[in-house]
């Protein structure tokens, strides 16, 4: 683990703010705002140059007010990820010597605003990047840095261990316990594990069995104080979304809201061999619609649907029938969606064949193949 060095730098930017040193004020001078590369709340965060961080709030007119909450010239920085909670915003910019988007960076900075106008900045120590956790009163956050945690409490910062156990994510409820969300396998199943700091066993909560899910690849995420989401490397259909149970304070409990799709009834499972079938591929489109599309014998070409609110797959239904099992994935095929539409290339009899939806209710074909054949 690389760690930072203490930089001793005339900070000399401006009479505004900002920059070196572990801790600073800010209320910002008003400067010209980059490309938005961070929105939560009511602010956007952008990066105009790789030593200055720009924060705008939503006004009735639109995106106004922009001021600079962070620059220094000895750093570069090339990342923000934030979490709004009310007014407060919680952030952490990633900064390095030299920045590299595929290296951990070692110089990063928590931005906290308690009501989106005034801002205070603390250097992070070694590798820290993730996204900072906030309660849901917005009185506490904490950043995950180097071996321990840079916590804030209502305006002074504090540093704290970790939590126990593996943590991908951090959580802090509204009296300050800061605690920790993982994955684990338990009793042949998958289980997200959340657990606070000083209050005996974690919440365990099963998302699916393990042998449908790739527990070991789950990665975590934190959009909001109250929600967990979980996915496989963002794989169609094992994404799952856990909520706080209580928003109030001393309360850890959580529950599964949405599990994940691959693992929920009705979805048809085709074998492997594809000599006998193509196996029923789940993908979705941009507009967020689950589909799932394959043949159980190389003949009969099926889709399904998932309905996200009663969170289980509609009955399975042919969309082609080519006559015989004579089709195949085509050479060509690299999945089902192509842009916001669902494509399927197929080869049968040697023709190529295309099936084609929108929204994975209705299909048709492209290809050398006359109506006849549907």
């Amino acid at each position: 683990m690389r760690r930072r060095v203490s930089l001793v730098l005339g900070c000399a930017v401006a009479a505004v703010l900002v920059g070196c040193g572990s801790d600073g004020d800010a209320t910002g001078s008003r400067a010209e705002p980059g490309n938005p590369v961070a929105t939560v709340g009511q602010v956007r965060f952008s990066l105009p140059t790789p030593h200055r961080v720009v924060v705008e709030r939503r006004t009735a007119g639109g995106w106004d007010d922009p001021r600079v909450v962070f620059e220094d010239g000895g750093r570069e920085c090339g990342t923000v990820s934030a979490v709004a909670a009310g007014s407060t915003v919680a952030a952490v910019v990633g900064c390095d010597e030299h920045f590299a988007e595929d290296q951990a960076p070692t110089r990063s900075v928590a931005l906290v605003s308690p009501d989106a106008r005034t801002w205070t900045h603390r250097d992070l120590e070694g590798e820290a990047y993730r996204t900072p956790a906030l309660s849901p009163g917005g009185g506490h956050a904490v950043w995950a840095q180097g071996d321990d945690l840079l916590v804030w409490d209502e305006g002074s910062f504090r540093t704290a261990p970790g939590p126990t156990g593996p943590a991908q994510v951090l959580v802090v409820d509204d009296d300050g316990t800061v605690g920790g969300v993982g994955v684990g396998i338990a009793a042949g199943r998958c289980v997200l594990e959340v657990r606070t700091g000083g209050r005996g066993a974690p919440v365990v909560l099963p998302i699916a069995d393990a042998h449908d899910l790739a527990c070991r690849e789950v990665g975590l995420s934190a959009p909001g104080p109250s929600e967990i989401d979980g996915d496989v490397s963002g794989q169609p259909g094992t994404g799952f979304v856990a909520d706080r149970v209580d928003r109030g304070v001393g309360t850890g409990g959580w529950v599964l809201r949405a599990r994940p799709p691959i693992a929920m009834p009705g979805l048809d499972v085709y074998p492997d061999d594809p000599a006998r079938a193509i196996w029923n591929q789940v993908t979705t489109n941009t507009r967020g619609d689950l589909v799932a599309v394959g043949s159980p014998d190389r003949q009969r070409l099926t889709a399904q649907r998932y309905d996200r609110g009663r969170q289980r797959w509609t009955r399975s239904r042919v969309v082609f029938d080519a006559g015989a099992p004579v089709c195949r994935r085509s050479v060509e095929d690299s999945g089902v969606l192509q842009g916001a539409t669902f494509r399927l290339r197929l080869v049968c009899e040697g023709r190529p064949l295309i099936l084609v939806s929108r929204d994975g209710a209705s299909w048709g074909h492209r290809g050398g193949w006359h109506d006849g054949h549907q």
